[in-house]
């Protein structure tokens, strides 16, 4: 394991340089790289190792993680090389356990029926360019001791991974989804995607250029069915994050939100995404009392 420190204050290195329990190096960057600067640098790591995870210090994988992934993906390059790639590379990500700062269960971030997709470039990069849930922690990439043929774009404060993950997977002919929450995800008030939403430009146009920038790779024309698909989506996505924004209270920020996301969308699909909110809200929240983390604009 080694654990790159991007101007921390606090007593990481001591922690890190007196831990036992493996094998450690600590690697202090020169100076505050910031966040896909820092992941970049964890990139720079590939040609040393057959599998790369980039583990935040404030998620948790359970211990059966890596026996589970690298098998699969393991597995699944063995097909792929069958059918002549030779690079090695797979992309492989499990659902995970929302959990908030007190370790108190939130919710699942999909069915944990245990079963295993194995997924085309197509379908991939479909649900890429539809932004279906892919946490840092629950994703393990085969580099197979080769340089990543990509990077995480600077110019994404908040969804630099979305796109990452999809430029990958795009270069991969094993691409695996398992259905088991073998990884948590830490949802806390100090969440590095909320101490980055308060721009209209990171948090919703840049979440349609993503849309838009995954849809390209997929190198087909959707036609105008997909299209009013992925705005429809957009028009919830937003939606959501309007109505938590003013939970909280900050009501002009909130109609910002509002704003920006109808001039994208346009009037008949906001309100159809709006009614499709409430309806959510309702069922998960009220009838199936599913827990949710104050704090969080996105779920």
């Amino acid at each position: 394991m080694i654990v790159l420190d991007d101007g921390s204050r606090d007593e990481t290195e001591q922690v890190v340089r007196s831990f036992t329990g493996l094998a450690c190096e600590f690697v202090k960057n020169p100076s505050d790289f910031g966040l896909f600067q820092n992941f970049n640098r964890c990139l720079d790591l590939a040609p040393e190792t057959e599998f790369l995870h980039i583990l935040h210090a404030d998620d948790v994988i359970k211990p059966e993680f890596y026996e589970v992934m690298t098998g699969l993906l393991r597995e699944g390059v063995e097909k792929s090389l069958e059918a002549g790639d030779g690079t090695g590379r797979a992309i492989g990500w499990c659902l995970d356990e929302r959990m908030d700062e007190n370790d108190q269960h939130l919710n699942f971030s999909g069915k944990p029926d245990g079963r295993v997709e194995h997924l085309g470039r197509d379908e991939f990069l479909r649900r890429k360019a539809e932004i279906g849930n892919q946490a840092f922690c629950s994703t393990l990439l085969r580099t197979n001791y080769k340089p990543v043929p990509c990077r995480f774009p600077l110019d994404y404060p908040i969804l630099g991974d979305m796109v990452f993950w999809a430029a990958f997977g795009a270069e991969c002919r094993s691409r695996i989804h398992v259905r088991r929450a073998l990884a948590c995800y830490r949802w806390h008030g100090n969440n590095e995607t909320l101490v980055r939403a308060p721009t209209i430009q990171s948090l919703i146009f840049d979440e349609w250029r993503t849309m838009q920038v995954n849809e390209a790779l997929r190198e087909r024309g959707g036609g105008w069915l997909r299209i009013m698909k992925l705005k429809g989506l957009m028009a919830v996505r937003s939606g959501i994050k309007a109505k938590r924004v003013r939970q909280n209270g900050n009501i002009e920020y909130s109609r910002e939100i509002v704003r920006a996301a109808r001039g994208l969308v346009g009037l008949p699909l906001w309100l159809c995404g709006l009614l499709l909110v409430e309806a959510r809200d309702i069922c998960l929240f009220t009838i199936l009392r599913r827990k949710r983390h104050a704090k969080n604009i996105y779920g």
